[in-house]
């Protein structure tokens, strides 16, 4: 028996063909119109007001192997529901697994399509808010709290949005942070296993355009040499977390010059 089912997308609404339903439950196609048209019967003569025969079944068509215009439905969810009561044993139990799984990952995916400026939204005031926390000396830990209560309407983590946990890079008692130290707490490392600070960099200054009031420019003394380091504030350190989550940690980065692969670990 197969379980394959595919949505089909009616005025905004999904719908899976008659006759996959009928493949996955083990019937004749035809048996299986003669049944939603007898449901279809039922339903008209007791002229319900709470429901019509479209949110059960759409009459539709197909063009057989013959080149002939055939008859076959269009089930929404409640008309697999429908079909699968009437259904018994292990096949009404495979039907069911099979097209409320279908229908689950139609709803999940439309609901990522809505929530997606709603997450631009509550990002942008993220950025504001933390930013004057951070200058009203809150810690890691008061503004981690903030975001749990900011982003629990939408089911988000703090730790899918951005962890704020930044005790391990406060070694200096600076708030300010290298491309490496960035890369090291977001995950973003190189082929060779390193944290991809030229990953990152492309990310802040060719991406995001940072602006030079986020950052330091320090002299460093490098053994042999002295080169100058940048560093970032806490508020260009959100603004690659929230990159990444946005564009989905991609494995290709785009810098000015060349385009840097990457690949992304786990962090603690």
């Amino acid at each position: 028996m197969s379980n394959n089912l595919t949505i089909i997308k009616r005025n905004g609404s999904g719908y899976i063909d008659s006759r996959e339903v009928a493949e996955v439950i083990g019937k004749a196609h035809r048996h299986l119109l003669r049944d939603i048209r007898g449901y279809c019967e039922i339903m008209e003569k007791g002229g319900a007001p709470n429901f019509g025969l479209s949110d059960f079944f759409l009459e539709s068509s197909y063009q057989s192997a013959q080149n002939k215009e055939m008859p076959c439905y269009l089930l929404s969810k409640m008309g697999c529901e429908l079909v699968a009561n009437k259904l018994t044993g292990e096949k009404g139990v495979l039907f069911t697994a099979a097209y409320v799984s279908k229908f689950n990952e139609m709803e999940t995916a439309e609901r990522a399509v809505i929530q997606a400026p709603r997450l631009g939204e509550y990002n942008a005031a993220a950025r504001l808010i933390v930013r004057e926390l951070r200058r009203a000396g809150s810690s890691p830990a008061e503004i981690v709290d903030f975001l749990k209560e900011l982003y629990e309407p939408l089911g988000i983590t703090v730790n899918s949005v951005i962890d704020l946990d930044l005790d391990f890079l406060d070694d200096d008692d600076s708030p300010m942070y290298t491309a490496t130290q960035i890369a090291k707490k977001f995950g973003v490392y190189s082929g060779s296993g390193k944290p991809h600070a030229l990953a990152v960099s492309a990310i802040l200054n060719d991406i995001l355009l940072v602006p030079d009031t986020h950052k330091s420019f320090q002299a460093e003394d490098f053994g042999d040499r002295i080169g100058i380091l940048c560093r970032y504030d806490i508020d260009a350190v959100i603004e690659v977390g929230n990159w990444l989550m946005e564009n989905e940690c991609p494995d290709d980065i785009p810098g000015a010059n060349c385009t840097y692969h990457v690949a992304y670990k786990a962090t603690a």
